[in-house]
């Protein structure tokens, strides 16, 4: 079995999760496999729809977007998956109800508690441990990479151009962001891996409490 269908059948079973895309057959080919998934509509990846958007989308916005995919997130770790792509590239998004779906296990592994070392997952999303030693946990991971996705959905770019220890220790903002989101956006970066909160904690913070 395909790594990648194997890891959607552990997040869809016994139970699926709604902001998780749904698997539900595949089929074997000489060179290659098919998965027939679920077909939101209408729906574009969140990327193109912030885009659409002006480039950015507001904090409400953010915010049930953020809070759709930690649930998303916790149920892929409760089920013993780790994505390793999170970026708003890998998020669809429901033009008419705004629910969000991650999509493209490709890169994901199953959950463990030793370091991951082999490259998976986008440059410009990956935490700063990675260009430091070649490795990353998956929790700290991808609390990093959750940051990153809410930094560029109300910044439209990405905190980090160079891939440095010194240059992603500073994360600089755009005007107009509440104290909340900041607060949020650095308890993602934290440099150090055991600083940053666990997926469950982080779905605690402040600024998700707030009402859209």
């Amino acid at each position: 079995m395909p790594k990648e269908v194997g890891l959607f059948q552990m997040v869809n079973t016994p139970s699926s999760h709604p902001n998780i895309l749904k698997l539900f057959e595949w089929f074997d080919r000489p060179a290659s496999y098919v998965m027939a998934m679920e077909r939101p509509d209408p729906c574009k990846d969140l990327f193109t729809y912030c885009q659409e958007q002006g480039g950015v989308l507001d904090e409400d916005q953010a915010r049930s977007v953020t809070r759709q995919l930690l649930g998303a997130l916790q149920h892929c770790h409760d089920h013993g998956v780790v994505h390793r792509d999170v970026k708003p590239g890998n998020i669809l998004i429901q033009t008419d109800t705004k629910e969000i779906k991650l999509i493209d296990f490709g890169c994901g592994d199953p959950l463990k508690d030793t370091p991951y070392t082999d490259y998976a997952g986008t440059n410009e999303f990956l935490p700063i441990e990675w260009y430091q030693k070649g490795q990353f946990l998956a929790g700290p991971g991808t609390v990093w990479s959750v940051g990153v996705t809410v930094y560029d959905i109300v910044c439209g770019d990405c905190p980090f151009t160079t891939y440095t220890d010194r240059e992603m220790r500073q994360v600089e903002f755009c005007a107009g962001l509440s104290p909340g989101i900041k607060d949020f956006i650095r308890c993602c970066l934290r440099p150090r891996a055991k600083d940053r909160p666990t997926l469950e904690q982080l779905q605690l913070h402040p600024w998700l409490q707030q009402s859209c």
